[in-house]
Parts: C-alpha cells; structure tokens; sequence
C-alpha cells in the first residue's frame, strides 16, 4: 500500500525519489549500451520518449523549485502522456512501432497539405522531400485481416489517449491528464489563473497563479519510475534496476503494480 499523499512530506520525498531517478539514468547511458538484436526495433522509439519523459521532468523539477507550478502544468501532461506511451510501445512491439511510423508519414503529409493551403512559400520544398521518402521506403507489407484490424487499432490509440488508458484499465488517469490539458490551452482555467473575482464584484489581479499543490511533483516521480521500469530490461545488464528498486521503497509502492496491462 502506497504511503503517498498529496502533502508536502510526500512532495519532498516524491521529489528526492524523481533526483535519485534522473541520476540513475544518466549513469546508465554514460558510456553508452548494448541492446539485444531482437529488441533493437522498439528501444529507437522507446529510448527518445524515455529521454523526453527524464528531460521534461528535469526541466518541471527546476521550474516548480522557483513556484512556476502552473506554467509547468503543460510539461507534466506531456510527461504523463508519454510514461504510458512508453508502456503501450513496448507492450505492443513491432506492432506500435508500425502503427507509430505510420501515423508519422500520415502526419508529414497533413502538414504539407496545410503548407500548402496556407500558401507557404517552401511548401514545395517539403512535399519534394516527402516524395523522396516515400520512394525510398520499401512497399507496406500485405496485412491478414486480422493484422490490418490490428494496425488500425494501434493508430487509433496512439492518438486517442483515453482509448489506451481504457484498453489497459487505467481510464482513471484521464481525468488527471484532461485537468492538465485544461492549463495547456485556451480555457477558463487559464484565463483566470492570475485574477480573482472577489466579492465586492471587483478584479483582483495577481503577478502569479495560486499554487497547483503537490499532485504533480508526485505524479512526476511515479512517471519516472514506471518508464525506468519499461526502459531497463530493454538493456543488457538490466542497469536501472537498482534506482528502480531504491525508488520503489523510498514511495512506499513494494506491492503496487506499476505498469498497467491491456485487458481489450
């Protein structure tokens, strides 16, 4: 049973936990690694989103130190969306990765669309390399029913973020994430993140938010920690597994299962 709680000794703790974490990691990928032949595929994709996830939340840590707490509220949806990406990609395999190259071209291509409409001067330019890519890639593969049912499904959550949490029995993360989103755009929460309304009808304006809390400091480290345990054993030597298990003691999670499995 986790001890966590949303006060300031398990902020502390939450963030000493996510330092020995970003540390570990560092270590880890020193002197560079060595990857199984079989694995090689899915640690290209895995290992950049792992790295954004361990930057990002170096970058929130800094920030968050200094009260920039809601201007960091995007980063840490960002990171939240990419910890179970993480799982998701792996979890899936070759697979995810055919799904996530896939919507990449597709992507590429609505962009170049949009540059295209919009009258962008090196519009031809891009659609040029676009083509080139394309001309190099070797044809798709001929799916089975069965295998292109797969690849569409795969597509659709990789972009429809409460469909993977869904599939893997975790939908009740995305209320977390929909609050993040609400101080990534252009909501009311944002719009009144520095006035108060105040009783007498009058504006009050402020130089800074309110203080989000302590909820995102500890969602932050558990990011940290599930995405360390999808990126380990993905390297000879397994070298995240001592962080990984100081880690998961110093949060108090020793029974918890971290990492969410598909149940549809």
């Amino acid at each position: 049973m986790t001890t966590l709680a949303n006060d300031q000794e398990s902020a502390d703790r939450a963030r000493s936990t996510a330092a020995s974490l970003l540390k570990g990691a560092d270590a880890a990928i020193a002197n560079g690694v060595r990857v199984p032949a079989d694995k090689v595929r899915v640690f290209g994709p895995v290992y950049s989103w792992w790295r954004l996830v361990c930057r990002t939340s170096e970058a929130v840590l800094l920030l968050t130190e200094r009260g920039f707490t809601l201007e960091a509220a995007p980063m840490v949806r960002n990171i939240l969306n990419h910890a179970y990406a993480i799982n998701w990609l792996v979890d899936n395999g070759d697979a995810a990765v055919d799904a996530l190259v896939a919507r990449g071209d597709e992507e590429r291509e609505k962009l170049c669309r949009k540059l295209e409409e919009t009258g962008w001067p090196n519009a031809d330019e891009f659609r040029a390399v676009i083509d080139q890519a394309a001309a190099q890639q070797q044809a798709p593969p001929v799916r089975t029913l069965a295998e292109q049912t797969l690849h569409d499904k795969l597509k659709h959550e990789l972009t429809n973020f409460y469909d993977m949490l869904d599939r893997y029995d975790v939908a009740d993360v995305y209320p977390v994430y929909s609050h993040l989103s609400s101080l990534s755009h252009t909501t009311i929460s944002t719009a009144s993140a520095y006035v108060e309304q105040m009783i007498d009808g009058s504006l009050q304006i402020r130089q800074e938010a309110a203080d989000l809390g302590h909820a995102d400091i500890i969602q932050l480290a558990l990011a940290l920690l599930q995405t360390a345990t999808v990126m380990s054993p993905l390297i000879d030597g397994d070298p995240l597994r001592a962080s990984i298990d100081e880690a998961t003691t110093e949060l108090g999670l020793e029974n918890t299962q971290l990492l969410p499995a598909r149940v549809r």
